[in-house]
């Protein structure tokens, strides 16, 4: 097993979910997913950054940054599975945006067997076209037999909207933390 140590590994600032560069998700939208990001991560004893390690299509370390939780922020993301859920999101978008040349431009329908349309960055506006499609599951506390079987389930699950169209699967466990990659 790959241990995850360095300390200079590439960010992944959660703060930058409330920019509008993102086609996808608008600035309060990006700014409650990192909020349930930095609450998730907090919750596991990880206060202001933690080393995430990511393993499956990419083999990457980084350092996740993000804003102090106050009491206040905790009483609003108070329901930790739902605030796991969107942590998982804020997680998964910035690692696909970091390894791919993919963004989020669409949330899905429910369904639909994932969470987001991916299109290309370089495709600027309205008039993208859908290139991959994004399924996240979040774990607060997992082994990595866990993970591995929940990548395996959401695996599974995006085969209801197969295509010609590939899906990413992204797995983010929050004590480690780590994160698996997987894509079909």
């Amino acid at each position: 097993m790959r241990r995850c140590e360095s300390l200079c590994s590439p960010c992944l600032d959660l703060r930058s979910l409330s920019k509008a560069y993102w086609p996808g998700i608008t600035e309060i939208t990006g700014a409650y997913m990192a909020e349930a990001a930095a609450v998730s991560l907090d919750s596991q004893k990880h206060h202001e950054s933690a080393l995430l390690c990511v393993k499956g299509k990419f083999q990457v370390d980084y350092r996740v940054t993000f804003d102090p939780v106050s009491d206040r922020i905790r009483r609003a993301h108070g329901d930790l599975e739902v605030a796991t859920e969107n942590g998982a999101y804020a997680i998964s978008i910035l690692l696909i945006d970091a390894n791919t040349d993919l963004t989020v431009v669409e949330r899905s329908r429910k369904g639909t067997g994932f969470d987001y349309w991916l299109g290309k960055k370089s495709i600027p506006g309205p008039y993208f076209q859908y290139k991959a499609r994004l399924e996240v599951s979040g774990i607060r506390c997992g082994t990595d037999a866990v993970i591995d079987s929940r990548v395996k389930m959401k695996l599974n699950q995006t085969k209801r909207s197969d295509g010609f169209l590939p899906a990413f699967v992204v797995v983010v466990e929050f004590s480690a933390p780590k994160a698996k990659v997987a894509e079909r």
